[in-house]
């Protein structure tokens, strides 16, 4: 006795099986912009009536009508109820047919081409019925990584880019060690009007330290893809930083020396020193002296002697009046 294997389920699956009325899916992986071909056969014998064959292309989708993608009967291509999305992409060989070949090319392939497609053919040797998957896969665009040593304060910031890909897909960041930090950066992310993916990821690291970082892009659980392998030395920004705290520290006693000079000055032509000490102490040696008793242009006012500066060796030219009392002797 089989009561498992006599099942008239068991039965129909094999015998379907043996005269290739049911096919396993089998998934195909379609570049996006590019021709995939679906394939579909079916029994066939010679001088077979072609016009008694019916070939019908959809895909289904959840939730919604299914598409008609491709129809085939009376001997021609019936596209009055093709869907709009599939107008002038799909090619099928009509000399195939007498073979048993009703394989469908999809042109351009798109990201909405994504799906379940089911074949069914209807010819005098019978009814088969052949589903495929398709998945659709965009390269995302060489990785650009971009580093700001001036984000804030003793870290850097790095920008990671990359786009025109397909599936969506996330950033991981991980260390030397493996640990995941992807809690610790942000990650952005956009589709343009194709329905391609962009991705931007920003990490903090903090300055001081050499780390190894690396970056993956995950399209699906267990589908890691490493794409930049990136090393953070200690070294420049530490530099960079004295450089700076170098730089901050000159400027600010340069600015400090041209004050001092601007408030104290040098002493006056025609003054010695401890007339500039008496000036800058507040005190006055002579205090508003008469034009009478008023020292000459070469006479210190604090020593009563004459400067170096104002060359007190030349003769002074005598008073008008001594000048007359000698006349008159």
């Amino acid at each position: 006795m089989c009561p498992g294997l006599c099942s008239p389920i068991f039965l129909f699956l094999v015998w379907g099986a043996c005269w290739g009325l049911i096919t396993a899916e089998s998934p195909i992986t379609a570049q996006f912009g590019r021709d995939v071909t679906l394939s579909c056969l079916f029994p066939s014998q010679p001088r077979m009536n072609l016009q008694h064959l019916t070939i019908t292309w959809q895909k289904e989708q959840v939730g919604a009508e299914i598409l008609v993608v491709y129809s085939h009967y009376y001997g021609r291509e019936q596209l009055a109820r093709q869907d709009e999305a599939y107008t002038n992409r799909t090619w099928l060989d009509p000399e195939g047919l007498a073979r048993g070949n009703a394989s469908l090319m999809l042109r351009g392939v798109r990201t909405q081409d994504e799906g379940i497609y089911r074949c069914h053919v209807t010819s005098e040797q019978g009814t088969t019925s052949e589903t495929r998957q398709v998945t659709v896969m965009a390269p995302y665009s060489e990785p650009h990584l971009t580093l700001d040593p001036t984000f804030r304060l003793g870290h850097t910031l790095l920008t990671f880019s990359s786009g025109g890909g397909y599936p969506r897909a996330s950033v991981e960041w991980r260390d030397g060690m493996g640990i995941n930090l992807t809690e610790l950066s942000s990650t952005t992310e956009s589709v343009d009007i194709r329905g391609l993916y962009t991705l931007c990821s920003e990490l903090a690291v903090p300055v001081g330290q050499s780390t190894n970082l690396t970056v993956l892009l995950v399209t699906a659980p267990g589908r890691e893809t490493p794409v930049q392998h990136i090393t953070v030395a200690a070294g420049p920004g530490q530099r960079c930083s004295h450089v700076w705290l170098l730089v901050a520290c000159l400027g600010a006693v340069t600015l400090s020396v041209i004050l001092a000079v601007w408030i104290l000055g040098p002493p006056g032509r025609g003054t010695c020193g401890r007339c500039s000490e008496s000036r800058f102490a507040g005190t006055k040696d002579v205090e508003h002296p008469s034009p009478q008793s008023q020292p000459g242009p070469s006479t210190c006012p604090a020593l009563g002697t004459p400067t170096t500066g104002l060359r007190a060796d030349l003769p002074v030219a005598p008073s008008p009046s001594r000048q007359g009392s000698v006349a008159r002797s």
